[in-house]
């Protein structure tokens, strides 16, 4: 095994879970992880300032490898390192990106600004090797930068992308299996208790998971606390500001509705997961699900639009239980469910949902993939850097 390094993390938005996800890499990683960020605000004037800022603060002797996200304009950094730091080697970390996230409706404008995408590009050529965090994150960059690069100018870097994406790796960003322990589900005799544990904003669409929890219970025929029906978990970061049409549900469904808010801390958070019998997205976007998978880890049945990243966390075997097709389908599957819950609180089955789709996310296997990601690229760079190495 080779020795341990010294690696420098540089985040620009360090909060949530790009913060979650450094630091469980450091906690168990061989190497030694040092972090430096910002406060997670301002996205667009991090992109555009974070390479000077975390840069101007880097004296010391040079790292063995570095880890920056992708809101690092790894270019600009590399140019505003000291002259030491010049061959040390970067993982550039795709948490998202910025030709193919979402724009909040109504933003206004005339469209994307394509230049945080070019900044994307840029640092995929600079880095030495890229790393995404599933698989639908790579091939979905892949394409739009294909598309953004075929509508500029010559000369273009098609050939060096094309390059750093043969390369690339998948990693995902992980879960803290130990902090997730498995639950039993509701309690017999209660309705089916559903968790949306996802950030309240208009990518994940918790307007559509809750005009699918009342259609649900309009169809059972539910009337009140204590009725046949749905008990609602409701969990994940909301803002002042709400997605249109949330307000109104939200006031409709309130006697369903068991929790309401953030969880006090960890435990709390995974007892609640814990108590769910299952968890539903209703996501427009994501690349990852780390919110689902968090809820899997504690047992509960997952419920995930047949898109985006959702089918690659799940077995092929497990999909059908898993997976829906439309918003009509999650309602049938809610009324099911609903009707009979005690499948959802089968041990065995519980435990089959954390072991087959939450343990291979877990963020010990992230941390060994990391590692050894940074012993590769160290190890190219001493050659590189040693006499007679290529310039």
């Amino acid at each position: 095994m080779a020795d341990p390094l010294d690696v420098l993390a540089l985040e620009p938005w360090l909060g949530g879970s790009h913060a979650r996800f450094l630091e469980q890499w450091r906690a168990r990683s061989r190497h030694a992880v040092e972090v430096r960020g910002l406060a997670a605000r301002h996205w667009k004037w991090r992109m555009r300032s974070a390479a000077w800022e975390l840069a101007r603060g880097l004296a010391d002797a040079p790292p063995d490898a570095l880890l920056v996200s992708d809101y690092v304009d790894l270019p600009s950094l590399y140019g505003f390192l000291p002259p030491a730091w010049g061959r040390v080697p970067a993982l550039l970390y795709f948490h998202e990106n910025q030709l193919t996230y979402p724009e909040r409706p109504g933003a206004g404008g005339d469209g994307r600004d394509l230049h945080h995408g070019f900044t994307n590009v840029l640092s995929c050529v600079r880095a030495a090797r890229v790393v995404f965090n599933g698989e639908f994150a790579r091939d979905a960059f892949a394409q739009a930068a294909r598309e953004l690069l075929a509508r500029l100018p010559s000369p273009r870097p098609t050939a060096e992308l094309e390059a750093a994406l043969a390369a690339s790796a998948v990693v995902p960003p992980g879960i803290d299996l130990a902090r997730l322990p498995l639950g039993p589900g509701a309690p017999a005799g209660a309705p089916l208790r559903v968790a949306f544990n996802h950030r309240w904003e208009h990518d994940k669409d918790p307007a559509a998971f809750l005009r699918a929890a009342a259609a649900a219970l309009d169809r059972l025929g539910a009337a009140g606390p204590g009725a046949a029906g749905l008990e609602l978990v409701l969990l994940g970061q909301r803002f002042d500001r709400l997605p249109d049409g949330v307000p109104a549900l939200l006031e409709r469904l309130a006697d369903r509705v068991v929790v309401d808010g953030f969880a006090p801390d960890a435990r709390a958070y995974a007892g609640l997961l814990g108590s769910a019998d299952v968890v539903v997205s209703t996501a427009r976007h994501e690349f990852c699900g780390l919110a689902v998978l968090e809820a899997a880890a504690c047992g509960a049945q997952p419920l995930l639009p047949d898109r985006l990243s959702y089918p690659e966390l799940v077995p092929p075997e497990l999909r059908p239980r898993a997976l829906y097709a439309d918003d009509a389908e999650l309602v049938e599957r809610l009324v099911g469910l609903a009707r009979d819950p005690a499948p959802a609180r089968d041990p065995a089955r519980r435990a089959t949902w954390r072991e087959r789709v939450a343990r291979p996310h877990d963020a010990a296997r992230t941390a060994e993939s990391l590692d050894a990601l940074c012993d590769e690229v160290a190890a190219l760079a001493r050659a590189a850097n040693a006499p007679g190495g290529p310039p």
